[in-house]
């Protein structure tokens, strides 16, 4: 048996060669990460692996670069962007995204490039990027595109929930357990005749469009159940289907452009980073309407879950509403 002092050293050695070979190693990373440029794909390419086209990604890094952490031999600002971007378009396990297209980077760098990214999204592009109707103009507009579109007067936009799969959250998982028995974030959207997310408001003389989940008000108009043919309610009501749809297209291209939030996915963060996420890739969906930018391949829409009808006797305006806007429009 070797002599406590000799051994100490062969572990010190070992020690030593450990250390040198991750300096290395990092360096190598480093190097590659500084040598590889997405910029230079083909645009059909890079559209398939971002989601946005390069003008898009040069907007984020012109916003978000000089709000990123600044370190000496830090991950460069347009690396993390791109491994986030890469995790919202795909929602790949973080281990594929690092070995991917010279990014280089580790497990825990790519999840903490995914955090800081969402982080920096949800407070300097969400509050211009994610915009309920306000002025007078802004409502108008939108009033007009659901008209246009669907011939159902006064809408602000259509609203439903959709569920974002995450894993059990370490503080009251009791609470993101849904229905049908896995964990979720129950979402509620909104959005226009354009599928762009916007958020929630009233006005009067305006309304949103729910489904029959939801419980009627002067503000929220919901479908007729088993109304009679022919009638105004069925005519009010095929409106409103027609009118509501985009919401549940929303939802299907939504997931379908950001698969980091499919059903067939996963989300392994905490309930807040989750949210920053879902948050951060309705952004980027917004940026994406407004300049654009389609997606190449067909997606359907999310289909509506079942609920029961909720009846309520102190909604009694928001009955009257409906029948008011039934005799004025659709008699």
């Amino acid at each position: 048996m070797l002599p406590n002092q000799i051994l100490n050293r062969i572990i010190g050695l070992q020690e030593d060669e450990r250390r040198e070979y991750y300096r290395h190693f990092n360096m190598e990373r480093r190097i590659m990460r500084e040598e590889s440029d997405p910029f230079t794909l083909s645009n059909s390419l890079f559209k398939d692996l971002f989601r946005l086209n390069k003008e898009m990604v040069h907007f984020l890094l012109l916003n978000l670069s000089p709000h990123m952490q600044n370190r000496a031999l830090a991950i460069e600002p347009r690396h993390k962007i791109f491994a986030a971007l890469y995790f919202f378009a795909t929602g790949s396990y973080q281990r594929t995204i690092g070995q991917s297209w010279n990014l280089s980077l580790s497990q825990q760098s790519v999840s903490r490039c995914i955090k800081e990214v969402s982080n920096l999204i949800v407070n300097h592009l969400a509050p211009d990027w994610i915009l309920f109707p306000n002025t007078p103009n802004e409502i108008n507009k939108v009033k007009a595109q659901f008209m246009r579109k669907t011939r159902f007067p006064g809408v602000l936009g259509a609203i439903d929930c959709t569920h974002i799969s995450i894993i059990a959250p370490v503080v009251e998982e009791h609470n993101y357990l849904n229905r049908k028995g896995y964990h979720s974030k129950n979402v509620q959207i909104i959005c226009d005749a354009d599928l762009l997310i916007l958020n929630i408001n009233s006005d009067t003389n305006s309304w949103l469009l729910g489904d029959s989940g939801y419980p009627q008000q002067p503000w929220l108009m919901t479908p007729i159940v088993n109304a009679a043919p022919g009638t105004p309610e069925f005519i009010y009501t095929e409106r409103h289907v027609l009118s509501r749809n985009v919401i549940e297209r929303l939802n299907g291209v939504f997931k379908g452009r950001f698969r980091c939030i499919s059903q067939e996915r996963k989300l392994r963060y905490d309930p807040v980073t989750v949210g920053k996420i879902i948050t951060s890739c309705a952004v980027l969906h917004n940026l994406c309407i407004k300049g654009g930018l389609q997606m190449d391949i067909n997606i359907p829409a999310e289909l509506p879950e079942h609920v029961e009808v909720q009846h309520m006797d102190d909604f009694n305006n928001g009955f009257d509403a409906r029948r008011q806007l039934i005799a004025r429009y659709f008699a």
